[in-house]
């Protein structure tokens, strides 16, 4: 691989890498939303679905043969798991699994969970369960853009994403060292500091006394499309880097590229 093909594939991969990271955050941020734009009580599912779901108690129960629950279906049962505290309030709350009938008709129903005996006044907070009479009207109802056009989550998407990432910012990340290579090969290496002064500037540059430069050493300075823009004369070298100051009227960048004589 010669330096112009390690270039293309650098700038290739480091877009390649912004590219997906741009598309992981998007579908990150569709993914997010939908818990503000869907309350955290509604259960959309099909017939014969078993959907986990979590909920808050009105009152203190201690074991879970003390819950019960109320429902608009005989299709809808819970079968309960655990009771936990919540994990920012660190209110009393229940964990289970909802059990969709498979003869369930579509529509919409209601459930609420709470101890068998309560005295609270509160009424029990009702989940709104939402069942689709098929696959696809399941997915269209949505509020996921990536799950409704596509049919899959949008974090699975993101994830799907990271090898892509890890394998372009890799190759961005060891690209650098084979193209240092070949420019020390040829002689060349890139400006890495310039310090501005009166009538000229001072560049520090990675070549030094292993590559045959020493004070006195005469070296010509190139920019980004290849055109000479100065030279220069080399102050100090130790064995990999180098001082030289220039004079020129046009202005020495970071990244151009310095080249023995």
């Amino acid at each position: 691989m010669d330096l112009g093909q390690v270039n293309r594939w650098r700038d290739l991969a480091g877009k390649i890498g912004a590219v997906f990271c741009v598309i992981a955050f998007l579908v990150l941020v569709d993914g997010l939303l939908v818990h503000f734009r869907e309350p955290a009580n509604l259960v959309k599912a099909l017939a014969g679905a078993s959907v986990q779901i979590n909920g808050e108690l009105i009152d203190e129960a201690h074991d879970l043969q003390d819950l019960t629950f109320v429902t608009s279906s005989d299709q809808l049962t819970v079968n309960f798991e655990a009771i936990h505290k919540g994990y920012f309030l660190g209110g009393d709350m229940w964990r289970g699994r909802l059990i969709i009938g498979p003869d369930i008709s579509p529509g919409e129903y209601n459930l609420a969970v709470l101890p068998k005996r309560t005295v609270s006044p509160r009424k029990a907070p009702a989940f709104r369960i939402l069942v689709f009479p098929d696959a696809l009207s399941l997915q269209k109802g949505s509020t996921s853009m990536i799950r409704r056009r596509w049919g899959v989550s949008a974090f699975v998407v993101a994830a799907g994403c990271l090898p892509e990432i890890l394998l372009a910012f890799g190759a961005v990340f060891l690209l650098p060292g084979r193209r240092e290579a070949l420019l020390m090969a040829a002689g060349q290496a890139e400006v890495y500091r310039v310090i501005r002064g009166d009538g000229g500037c001072e560049i520090r540059f990675g070549l030094g006394t292993a590559q045959g430069l020493s004070a006195g050493a005469r070296v010509s300075i190139y920019n980004t499309e290849g055109q000479q823009v100065g030279n220069g004369t080399v102050e100090v070298s130790n064995q990999t880097d180098s001082v030289a100051q220039v004079t020129t009227d046009q202005e020495i960048k970071v990244g151009y590229l310095v080249s023995r004589l």
